[in-house]
């Protein structure tokens, strides 16, 4: 695994965001482990999902409940997915997140 791949996503506020990852090539996913960040583009940290692992698959979500606290100014932010393993750690993912406050946009 030897590249990033860049993904726009969307964030509707109050509502859960999942997203899952299959991860292939000759890794042990032994203690593997995922961390996804949102920030704003001055590199402020705005939430961490949670992250989980099943066999080569990588889980992250953020609670409805959760992104309910985030400041109403935020209208794009930057994320970034990572599975860390014992021997390496392999950035999955990255790219800019828009949330959508608005309900009637959900």
């Amino acid at each position: 695994m030897d590249y990033v791949k860049r993904v726009n996503e969307t964030l509707h506020i109050g509502s859960d965001w999942i997203r899952a990852y299959a991860i292939t090539g000759d890794i042990n996913f032994t203690n593997a482990r995922g961390v996804c960040k949102l920030r704003t583009h001055t590199d402020n940290l705005i939430a961490e999902a949670q992250c989980s692992m099943e066999d080569n698959r990588l889980f992250v979500e953020i609670k409805g409940t959760e992104s309910l606290t985030f400041d109403k100014k935020l209208r794009k932010v930057k994320y970034d997915v990572f599975l860390i393993t014992d021997e390496q750690v392999y950035k999955l993912v990255m790219g800019n997140m828009t949330i959508i406050h608005d309900v009637s946009m959900h």
